[in-house]
């Protein structure tokens, strides 16, 4: 008789596809406070909302430590434009480079699945990016460069495709968001916006103009997001003061500096 396939090998999948209905079982949100620290974890309506747009989130099987979270263009949160063919990643966080690997093949598997054209990642030496090591030994090459040494790396699937761009306009983003002190921020992380209010309050006792800009659809985001890297800004008076990079003693003595400048 012929094999029936019992007793034969199976491949298991090097990732965990997290939905809805796992969502709470399988460590992703405690995986990504570890990783990320001050800006996780991610309030789970956020996430199930993000989940009904087309998002995709994966993280590696123990012992591996990473996750990606990737989105068809069209509802990407990052800042960058004509990228509605291809799919952005939008995190990733890893434990090595073929960690990063293997998760960005999950993006390229279901990017190809779906018909879509390339992949894009924006990286660069910022914590909240993937390293240009990283993404460069997944196979992928420089497409567009912006401000801060932050390159946007892609993988052509098929094509011709035209490529995506990153904004240059960063000053006319921040200029645009008004006088006095703003910290942009989105709703994923309610501790990033707690903060954010709490630090709008406390400008407020220094005598600044002061408010939250809450950064509430992918659209918002792709047209002003204030800085390449992160949701999380802190622009005064047409200058960003950080850009998710310090911590939140550093960016409170650097918002109280500089009114004090400003006052003299």
């Amino acid at each position: 008789m012929p094999e029936t396939g019992l007793g034969m090998a199976r491949t298991v999948s090097k990732t965990i596809t997290i939905s809805p209905p796992n969502l709470g079982r399988t460590g992703f949100l405690a995986l990504e406070q570890e990783m990320l620290g001050a800006s996780a974890p991610s309030c789970r309506n956020w996430l199930l909302q993000r989940f009904e747009e087309g998002h995709q989130v994966r993280m590696l099987r123990p012992p591996g430590r990473g996750f990606i979270e990737f989105a068809p263009g069209r509802v990407s949160w990052r800042a960058i434009n004509g990228a509605d063919q291809c799919v952005v990643v939008q995190c990733l966080h890893a434990d090595g480079p073929q960690s990063a690997t293997d998760l960005l093949q999950t993006a390229e598997d279901w990017a190809r699945y779906f018909d879509f054209a390339a992949v894009m990642v924006v990286a660069g030496a910022h914590r909240c990016l993937p390293s240009p090591e990283a993404v460069i030994a997944a196979g992928y090459s420089v497409v567009g460069e912006t401000a801060g040494g932050v390159s946007l790396y892609g993988k052509i699937l098929q094509g011709p495709v035209p490529l995506p761009a990153l904004p240059q306009n960063w000053r006319a983003r921040w200029a645009a968001l008004g006088p006095g002190l703003v910290v942009q921020c989105a709703a994923r992380s309610p501790e990033r916006l707690d903060f954010a209010h709490d630090l709008v309050a406390r400008g407020k006792t220094l005598g600044l103009p002061a408010r939250v800009d809450l950064i509430e659809t992918a659209a918002a985001a792709r047209k002003g997001l204030a800085t390449p890297v992160s949701p999380f800004s802190v622009v005064l008076n047409g200058d960003c003061l950080d850009d998710g990079q310090l911590s939140d003693f550093q960016i409170w003595q650097a918002v109280r500096q500089r009114a004090a400048a400003a006052s003299r």
